[in-house]
């Protein structure tokens, strides 16, 4: 099985306490989105558990817990973005997190970490100059510690749609996505990275990016070093490739306070406890707790490395 932290709740930075906790006692309790009674109980164990996959924003607060995670695959994506504090009121000095990139990379190697540019959108002060210049500096500045970057452009949700307004934000045009992405091509291609889309449609392949996704099952079985048996199951969005296992996060739960966030709660109701299996609350008497029978997808007949 693959368990993944999803990029609504940035764990590594937030919670990295309550990761460890799980490692260390084996389990995790996730509440299910569509039930607020519902929860489910995974067993959290590199046994059964494949491969791990950690969003970040700030890689920086989890280093000191690597030797926790030694026996763990793990596939790390960590974001970094231009955008100032008007936008990412909780992230750190953006130098502070590209160090943190660094060292990173050099624990557990370029192959293991992602760079996420995204989202791309434009605003007031971020012209499309503005993005071609900042993903240069940081394509140069990371060179040699990854080997992929990912971009996407902004989705506006209709629950997002006026707080867009507010800020004028916008989603570039194609006409200035495509400018945008045959620049961050020719610039990754010359700091050795290879540059992909997410959730962006084929029509990219026709300019030269990889748009076959960012955690597909080729993507996990480099990151295990085997094969994978897979149970097949269809995603959510048509564009999406991805196969994302069972997710440990939940919505509403990062303290990041991006005002692009699709998944952004600023009333949240609940107290993250470290010591509790859930992230953020204890179980309540009335809640239905789930075993999730979890077994490994490696296909020992089929190593890859």
């Amino acid at each position: 099985m693959i368990a993944f932290a999803s990029m609504r709740t940035d764990i590594p930075a937030f919670y990295s306490d309550w990761l460890i906790k799980r490692i260390e006692e084996g389990f995790v309790m996730v509440r299910s989105p569509y039930n607020e009674r519902l929860i489910y109980k995974l067993p959290f164990n590199p046994e059964v558990i494949d491969a791990l996959g950690l969003c970040t924003k700030d890689p920086g607060r989890i280093i000191p817990y690597q030797d926790k995670l030694k026996d763990w695959n793990i596939l790390w994506h960590v974001t970094i973005t231009p955008y100032s504090k008007e936008y990412e009121r909780g992230i750190r000095d953006k130098k502070e997190i590209v160090e943190a990139f660094k060292k990173l990379s050099l624990i557990v190697g370029k192959d293991r970490v992602v760079w996420r540019y995204d989202p791309v959108f434009i605003s007031p002060s971020f012209s499309l100059s503005s993005h071609k210049s900042w993903f240069s500096t940081l394509s140069s500045l990371l060179e040699g510690y990854t080997d992929r970057v990912i971009f996407s452009f902004l989705d506006i949700y209709p629950h997002i749609k006026e707080r867009m307004e507010k800020l004028d934000i916008r989603v570039p045009s194609r006409k200035e996505e495509e400018e945008l992405a045959v620049f961050f091509l020719g610039e990754g291609k010359k700091h050795g990275m290879k540059v992909s889309s997410c959730g962006e449609g084929e029509w990219m392949s026709s300019l030269g990016v990889d748009a076959s996704g960012c955690f597909t099952q080729e993507v996990w079985e480099r990151c295990v070093g085997a094969k994978l048996n897979i149970p097949s199951k269809k995603g959510k969005r048509s564009e999406c490739n991805c196969i994302l296992g069972f997710d440990i996060g939940g919505y509403g739960k990062c303290s990041m306070g991006c005002v692009y966030c699709y998944g952004r709660n600023d009333t949240i109701k609940e107290k993250h406890i470290p010591s509790s299996p859930l992230l953020f609350g204890w179980p309540r008497e009335d809640d239905e707790i789930k075993e999730v029978k979890a077994e490994s997808w490696r296909d020992n007949d089929g190593w890859l490395l």
